[in-house]
């Protein structure tokens, strides 16, 4: 037959005097709270959790064997713990109730124990500490309520917090019953009493620390080494080598492309068959994003078919230029987490590196767009002085050389002088040339790119590679270049200046053309008759010469769009995308409005040279 006891703490309290025989370490809940958040923190919630447990526990057991010399009752017994609880100052209050089955005056058949722990100190420093919690936190308090009641009873007996303050419950709640009776409920609050004990949870911890100190003086020692090394004036080569020696693993600098700047601990072959499948393989996952490279913003993870690689972002003035990369054999990835902090330290020299070697690439090639513009205003007083100080450049400006002239707008949208990006194009080219060994003099004038190209580079003929990867680097844009005649007279730079900008001008469908292209065109514009040219176009063309508006800008681009296909109607009105009405509708318009027969072909010719040559002068845009 049950017995049921009630219990209030205060009254037992008042009842009892203390004379518990053991020597107490004295402590506030405040610092108790610190270390268990250090806990925590080092060890996680989790193995924190089975520490407080068996903490606890360990506490619950050593105060029931002190009670038990001089207590025999197990109703006084677990009067007794309550009084030990309040105490300890893990609580200020605590109400419970129990109904004890007994098999005989020394045997408990059950138990079902219930009750509250009242401001308990565990839930207030966890809300400090760590704010809310998805479960209930009181664990040394749990932990000793179950280590004192299984030594009272001896039996075991589970005490399990079902309600904590801490997880946003009114009440710290919680029940005790024997192992069996709560039978599945507790079987894994039960792993957590059968971890290992507080002396090897703590030789654990103190392992852990001892290795992640030892790792952290090596990634500092490693850092310290790459720092030395840029320092000295090493270059990424030299970098890589030291990197692979250390580690043992392959390594590799690669731009956003992921073509080679350099590699290390692997041969050239077997370097370029795993980059190719590694890009086949990045295409292949980003098709949705038009087979774009996809751009690593922090340390990741790759996997292909023949290899797994750690790759960590190159990041120049807050922007990524180059990936650093780890290259390991297939199915080894999982075990290098610690190489991640190693493989950034990489990523951090070789961008100290390459900030150095940009601000130096880009002080000389201000230095070189800067003579050239002087060279184009005419600024030195003879020819001589600009060959003597073209040759500190290492250029030798007597040979023959061309003017290339390059203008870029943003797609669908209306051509600017100066568009915001300006900076990277140029970098960009001028990057690239110097990559491939071209020495060319770059710089700006006017809102285009300009280019002085020695003949003997013969990049002349290689100018759509140059294009192709300026697309390739901002595919938002279109770009066109114009290229001038061959000249061999280096005061003479300003008139080749202008032919490729009359070249530039005239790129409306090819996006690379010559001056020398031009025909007839170009010999009227380089005649310098550009005011005799206004005139005629003024007089043939009529009222559509000025553009007033935007419907006879439309008919002087269809009269242009015809003419240039040599009156074809059907390619017309593909190019223009009209219905054949309204094309008929706008040449007849088009016709009244110059008074011309758009069929004559010496009428149309002229009109059509009219137009290319203010095309070539800007006075007309298609």
């Amino acid at each position: 037959m049950g017995e049921i006891m009630n219990s209030n703490l205060a009254d037992i309290l008042e009842q009892s005097s203390p004379d518990d025989g053991n020597n107490k370490i004295l402590s506030t809940t405040s610092a108790f709270g610190l270390l268990r958040k250090g806990i925590i923190e080092n060890l996680g919630m989790k193995r924190a959790k089975g520490f407080l447990l068996r903490y606890g526990w360990s506490l619950g057991v050593s105060d029931a064997e002190e009670a038990m010399k001089t207590l025999t009752s197990i109703e006084d017994l677990l009067n007794q713990a309550a009084i030990l609880h309040l105490r300890s100052g893990q609580i200020k209050d605590m109400k419970s109730e129990r109904i004890i089955e007994m098999s005989d005056s020394e045997t408990i058949k059950s138990i079902l124990g219930k009750g509250k722990w009242i401001d308990s100190f565990e839930a207030s420093e966890h809300l400090k500490h760590h704010g809310i919690s998805d479960t209930p936190v009181c664990h040394t308090l749990t932990g000793y309520a179950s280590g004192y009641m299984t030594s009272v009873c001896k039996q075991s007996v589970i005490v399990k917090e079902i309600s904590c303050m801490a997880k946003g419950d009114a009440e710290c709640c919680y029940e005790a019953r024997l192992q069996e009776d709560w039978g599945s409920e507790i079987q894994e609050e039960l792993k957590f009493y059968n971890e290992s004990n507080i002396i090897e949870e703590l030789e654990y911890t103190y392992e852990q620390l001892v290795e992640q100190r030892n790792y952290i003086e090596k990634v500092s020692k490693f850092h310290k080494k790459l720092t030395e090394s840029v320092s000295n004036g090493s270059n990424l080569q030299d970098i890589a080598d030291t990197t692979y020696k250390l580690f043992r693993i392959p390594i590799s600098i690669e731009d956003l492309s992921f073509q080679k700047i350099v590699f290390s601990g692997i041969d050239e072959e077997e370097y370029c068959l795993l980059n190719q499948e590694l890009k086949q393989s990045l295409l292949r996952k980003n098709r949705k994003n038009n087979n774009i490279l996809p751009l690593f913003n922090e340390t990741t993870k790759l996997r292909t078919e023949n290899q797994e690689r750690l790759i960590t972002p190159i990041i120049v003035q807050r922007k990524i230029i180059g990936y650093c990369t780890f290259i390991y054999p297939k199915n080894t990835l999982n075990s290098v987490e610690n190489n991640i902090m190693f493989i950034e330290r990489f990523a951090n020299a070789a961008s100290l590196f390459l900030l150095n070697e940009k601000t130096s690439f880009e002080a000389l090639e201000k230095m070189k767009g800067y003579f050239l513009e002087q060279i184009i205003k005419g600024q030195y007083s003879s020819k001589e002085e600009i060959i003597n100080r073209s040759r500190y450049m290492g250029f030798d400006l007597e040979k023959p050389f061309y003017i290339a002239a390059i203008d870029y707008k943003e797609r669908g949208k209306a051509a600017k002088n100066q568009i915001d990006h300006y900076d990277q194009v140029l970098e960009t080219i001028a990057k690239y040339l110097d990559i491939q060994g071209y020495k060319v003099l770059i710089g700006q004038y006017e809102g285009q790119i300009i280019m002085l190209i020695p003949e003997m580079t013969q990049l002349i003929a290689k100018m759509e590679k140059i294009l192709k990867h300026v697309e390739t680097t901002y595919p938002s844009y279109q770009y066109k270049i114009g290229i001038s005649d061959k000249s061999e007279e280096i005061e003479c730079v300003a008139d080749y200046l202008e032919e490729s900008l009359i070249a530039l001008r005239m790129a409306t469908e090819k996006k690379i053309i010559s001056f020398k292209d031009l025909g007839i065109v170009g010999v009227l514009i380089n005649s310098k008759n550009i005011s005799g040219i206004k005139k005629i176009a003024k007089q043939e063309l009529g009222p559509l010469y000025q553009q007033k508006d935007t419907k006879q800008k439309e008919l002087i681009k269809t009269l242009y769009v015809f003419l240039a296909n040599g009156g074809k109607l059907q390619q017309t009105m593909d190019d223009l995308s009209l219905s054949m009405s309204g094309l008929m509708y706008r040449i007849n318009k088009i016709e009244a409005l110059i008074n011309k027969n758009l069929r004559d072909s010496s009428q149309s010719y002229q009109l059509l040279l009219i137009l290319d040559s203010l095309l070539a002068l800007g006075e007309l845009e298609i």
